[in-house]
């Protein structure tokens, strides 16, 4: 596949028409806002209302509750606009600038409008706003060019990896599985204790966060020094249950994976189940169970529990990626703790409040990961690829399209 350089895209494009790359269907810029706006409306129907339907699943013990029904709705509508005004907007912005005979560039075109286009986000509400942040930091943090497996060739991975790639080509890093590892270790333990930090803070006013497992509150209670642990029962108990759980739940999403796409013929491909299979499952089973042990054996032998103990049980619990070894995860377990540092630093004050940090991020992220899918569909992460082409009902990859037949025109 084509990738395509700003150099390229810019010698390609600077010569079109906003009507030639962005909307051949209509000879004229007020033409096209109907049918953007029609399209915009149908893509963020169609993928909020499957995104919304699963968290109502996740609700089902509340669906009496008249309260939930509205905060979802509200949810639901502001979500909308905030999917609908992205794909809008950007068409928008090309055909504004090209009333003014500015033409159509990498950075005017792709990088600065979707960078803008993060601005959106403030139509999420705040409690929603920092899991979006999270969610897409993460996806540039995995974006990955794999043109080859070789390290030696160019390749490309968002935000922090990107960074590792350079380092890793120029002869400064070799990323190594066990370097992998290592990050991992390291982001398990500071993720781990940052958690039990907000272990104090009421729900409602911890940080939002989507990762495996969610560190239990530490035991204040020091009346019965038999009882140190933060958890009921016996530890071996606890430690096999949490081990066994996580590793149901790995296999099962393992199993999914093979089965699902095979789903008319079911024995077919559950004859191809192989030990790889496992990996997963070993992973979320050793990765809980090693945490929970460690922090059992450290708060009996103490005679009291406290959050610095979960950074060595953090820490050895990164051992489990020995099983299945991904970086875009190690990553999210650095970034993770870094999210909730700066929570920190907010309540401190050392961070302003009237700094947006979160926000301004994903202004960073939104315009990087957008713009990839259109000139490196191959490094853009598969959840960005089907969310832009979703919400914008097509017209990404249309676009996309028509830039690279222009491309071979210019080679011909």
């Amino acid at each position: 596949m084509v990738v395509l350089s700003k150099q390229l895209f810019d010698e390609v494009c600077r010569g079109q028409t906003c009507q030639q790359i962005f909307h051949p269907w209509s000879k004229t810029c007020c033409g096209v806002l109907p049918r953007a706006f029609k399209d915009s409306v149908k893509g963020s129907l169609n993928f909020y209302s499957l995104v919304y339907l699963v968290q109502l699943a996740m609700q089902i013990k509340h669906f009496k509750s008249k309260a939930m029904w509205m905060k979802m709705g509200k949810y639901y509508c502001r979500s909308l606009m905030f999917g609908i005004l992205v794909p809008f907007t950007f068409i928008i912005w090309n055909c504004f600038l090209s009333q003014f005979g500015i033409k159509l560039s990498y950075l005017t075109s792709l990088l600065l409008p979707l960078t803008l286009n993060g601005l959106n986000i403030y139509w999420e509400p705040p409690s929603r706003r920092s899991l979006v942040v999270h969610l897409f930091f993460n996806q540039a943090s995995s974006n990955i060019d794999k043109r080859s497996s070789n390290f030696n060739q160019c390749s490309f991975r968002g935000l922090v990896e990107y960074w590792l790639r350079l380092l890793s080509e120029a002869g400064y890093l070799n990323i190594t599985k066990s370097k992998n590892i290592i990050m991992f270790m390291v982001g398990s333990g500071l993720l781990f204790y940052m958690m039990r930090l907000e272990g104090a803070k009421p729900r409602e006013q911890k940080t939002p966060l989507l990762w495996l497992y969610t560190a239990e509150k530490v035991n204040r209670n020091l009346e019965n020094p038999k009882k140190t642990c933060s958890h009921n029962g016996p530890c071996q108990k606890y430690i096999l249950k949490g081990y066994g759980t996580y590793f149901g739940i790995g296999l099962a999403i393992s199993l999914a994976k093979l089965i699902l796409p095979s789903i008319r013929t079911p024995l077919r491909a559950i004859s191809s189940i192989r030990g790889k299979h496992f990996k997963m499952a070993l992973f979320f089973g050793s990765y809980i169970g090693i945490y929970r042990a460690v922090l059992c054996f450290l708060c009996r032998k103490n005679g009291y529990d406290s959050e610095l103990f979960a950074l060595p049980a953090g820490c050895l619990a990164g051992l489990s990626m020995v099983f299945n070894p991904n970086l875009g995860l190690a990553i999210a377990s650095v970034t993770g703790a870094m999210k909730l540092y700066s929570t920190v630093l907010y309540e401190k004050k050392v961070i302003p409040e009237n700094v947006p940090l979160p926000e301004m991020l994903f202004c960073a992220c939104h315009g990087l990961l957008f713009t990839a899918r259109f000139v490196n569909p191959e490094a853009c992460p598969s959840y960005i690829r089907r969310v832009t082409d979703t919400i914008s009902h097509g017209h990404c990859e249309a676009i996309h399209r028509r830039v690279l037949e222009e491309v071979k025109k210019r080679s011909l």
